[in-house]
């Protein structure tokens, strides 16, 4: 069966064996070919949960209506859905069960009316315990969270629900955090989506439910590998200094990794500091282990690393790959928007420009292409913005910082409809 693979590619070709340095190296997870036949899916066993508190009462709720409308027709018999609503407290309106009749579910979600408090926690464990209670390792056990507010009744920390939400992830149901608006918590919902390995979307028109929902969908019927975490084992005195993607680490220590698509590789980027170095030494090992959508079984191939040994003049004197250059500017760029985020926060715009000015002349001095200059006029959006409507301009800032350990849903994304 063809498998995931790693490939590595250092900034540079080699590591110097007559000075200490720093190795820049780019990490690929390579996902197997798409499938050349139609072949069946993996089934579903997913819990929508909807906010139906006082704030999402009209447009929004009647296009979550919709949408979820939409979500229970796009299934099939084998895979199962529950339809679970949230408000000061949490209702389970549709049991988990398949999908044989989807009309039995839209006679549910049309009764959906908009009332009381925001109680998030709830709503999202109620959904995830009918999603674990019908675990299937052969199926995509999912939690679909949509909300427009702040969390303000039960728990209410980011910590301790992102924790419960990992917690789960790490036995095998997923959650993925739709924000609706301009009202609702985009740290909260960044925290679930990272931890839930699961998608992240931010939806300013509730229009845009239903080609997220497909999307979602098309995702989860895309999905190469799930469960995915890297481990790095550095050797012979190297010594791990950053990993760039600031992704969420697993109980073992290892880097919990979002889902891998067919057709889109997923990249790290790592810092590693090494001593003068002897050739033929491996640097580290690296592990990749992961889950087949529709298997129980876990995977698992381990790299080891090595590179030629140089002096360190004739190293300095080498053209940089460019490709690595361009996701260490990217990577970079994402978690230095957290330095912005972190002025706003303190009433701090002007110190906010700044940092945002500084991110896009950084980007200024790389190479031109179509990724560095849709990264240089999104920043530039999001400085504009600034002063205008900065609540707006953080939620931006924050997706875009997210997009290294998640997988976030983007309005120019395509639907497959």
């Amino acid at each position: 069966m063809p498998t995931p693979t790693l490939r590595f590619r250092p900034l540079r070709p080699a590591v110097a064996g007559d000075a200490a340095s720093s190795l820049d190296l780019l990490i690929s997870v390579v996902p197997t070919p798409a499938p050349t036949t139609s072949t069946s899916r993996p089934p579903l066993n997913l819990a929508l949960v909807i906010d139906r508190s006082g704030s999402m009462d009209g447009t929004p709720l009647s296009q979550a209506r919709k949408a979820a409308r939409f979500l229970a027709r796009e299934l099939s018999p084998a895979d199962r859905l529950a339809i679970v609503v949230f408000d000061h407290e949490a209702e389970l309106l549709v049991p988990s069960m398949p999908v044989h009749d989807p009309e039995l579910f839209v006679h549910a979600i049309n009764t959906i009316r908009a009332r009381g408090m925001t109680d998030l926690q709830q709503g999202w464990r109620t959904g995830a315990m009918q999603v674990a209670e019908q675990l299937n390792p052969q199926a995509l056990n999912r939690v679909l969270l949509l909300s427009d507010g702040h969390t303000n009744h039960g728990i209410t920390e980011e910590e301790a629900i992102a924790q419960q939400v990992q917690g789960l992830s790490q036995h095998g149901v997923s959650t993925s955090a739709f924000g609706l608006g301009d009202g609702f918590d985009e740290d909260l919902m960044g925290a679930i989506a990272s931890g839930g390995d699961g998608t992240l979307a931010f939806i300013d028109d509730p229009k845009q439910l239903p080609d997220l929902y497909a999307n979602e969908l098309s995702g989860l019927t895309n999905t190469a590998a799930q469960r995915i975490s890297l481990g790095i084992r550095t050797r012979n005195g190297a010594e791990l200094n950053d990993v760039l993607n600031d992704l969420p680490q697993t109980a073992f220590g290892n880097w919990q990794l979002p889902n891998l698509r067919f057709g889109k590789e997923l990249h790290v980027a790592v810092k590693i500091e090494l001593p003068a170095w002897t050739a033929n030494a491996d640097i580290a090992s690296l592990r990749l282990a992961w889950e087949q959508p529709g298997e129980s079984e876990r995977h698992s191939q381990v790299e080891m690393l090595s590179l030629p040994v140089m002096p360190a003049a004739e190293i300095a004197e080498m053209e940089v790959d460019p490709v690595v250059a361009e996701q260490f500017a990217l990577l970079q760029a994402n978690r230095d928007r957290q330095r912005a985020i972190e002025a706003i926060d303190a009433d701090d715009l002007e110190g906010a420009e700044q940092c945002l000015t500084a991110i896009d002349e950084s980007l200024a001095s790389m190479p031109c292409s179509a990724a560095i200059n849709t990264e240089r006029h999104a920043i530039q959006q999001r400085r504009a913005m600034l002063h205008q409507d900065r609540n707006l301009s953080r939620k931006n800032l924050r997706r875009e910082a997210l997009r290294s350990s998640v997988n976030v849903w983007e309005e120019s994304e395509d639907s497959p409809n």
